[in-house]
């Protein structure tokens, strides 16, 4: 009895190592992934734009500092001190300090404030692809200040948001509105350098490269120009 009781548990021990082979044979070889270039351009355009709202968050820290006239802790001012009174000797009492006096910001903080927040919100709308969205932001900002310090950047974004949605007759529009009435500020090479890739696009080679030598020409210590001397590289013929 003893020799068939062996014979069945070594077909046991075959089959269960068959049915492990068979299910190593079968089971499937992890492919690594695709590596979608888009995936490289898009999360640099979220550092881009992350960077961009960190100095955003900044400047409305530096706002709202600038808008508390009088710190929470400071002492009250000697015509808000309460009157000394006089009480019996008996019964004295010891009279309570009153609340520090803190002064409400004034209404230009709060409004400047309150346009770099729409920016940010605009600059994130942008980000996650609602062009229209981002595109009533940022004129909202430009609405409220059309000469301050975001002006040229929501101009800038106006027209990056038609670049993206592939209307370049409007964004050759916003981006010449940068270059002409805020030449000195910080969008100007940008609108610029984006300037010459409309023309890229619309198939007018050689007045891209005119405006990228413009842009060198005119910005040349900025990241723009820096762009421009490869672009123009590129499609030098």
């Amino acid at each position: 009895m003893k020799k068939p009781l062996w014979a069945a548990a070594a077909l046991l021990f075959a089959a269960a190592c068959a049915s492990t082979a068979q299910d190593d044979a079968v089971a499937p070889v992890p492919q690594p992934p695709v590596e979608d270039p888009r995936v490289g351009q898009l999360q640099t355009s979220v550092t881009e734009l992350l960077e961009r709202i960190d100095v955003l968050n900044d400047r409305i820290a530096r706002l709202e500092e600038a808008g508390v006239v009088r710190a929470s802790g400071a002492p009250p001012s000697p015509e808000s001190a309460p009157e000394a009174r006089t009480t019996p000797a008996t019964t004295p009492q010891v009279s309570r300090p009153s609340a520090p006096l803190v002064a409400a910001p004034p209404q230009g903080a709060l409004a400047s404030a309150k346009i770099a927040d729409d920016y940010r919100k605009a600059i994130m709308s942008y980000g996650r692809g609602a062009y229209a969205e981002a595109r009533q932001g940022f004129q909202g900002v430009l609405d409220a200040d059309p000469a301050g310090d975001l002006a040229d950047n929501a101009l800038f974004w106006i027209g990056e948001t038609y670049f993206a949605a592939r209307d370049y007759t409007n964004a050759l529009r916003y981006y010449a509105r940068v270059t002409t009435d805020f030449a000195d500020q910080n969008k100007a090479p940008d609108a610029l350098y984006k300037t010459a890739l409309v023309h890229e696009k619309t198939s007018d080679l050689a007045l891209a490269r005119k405006t990228l030598q413009q842009v060198i020409e005119r910005y040349p210590y900025s990241t723009s120009a820096s762009m421009a001397k490869q672009e123009l590289q590129r499609i030098r013929f």
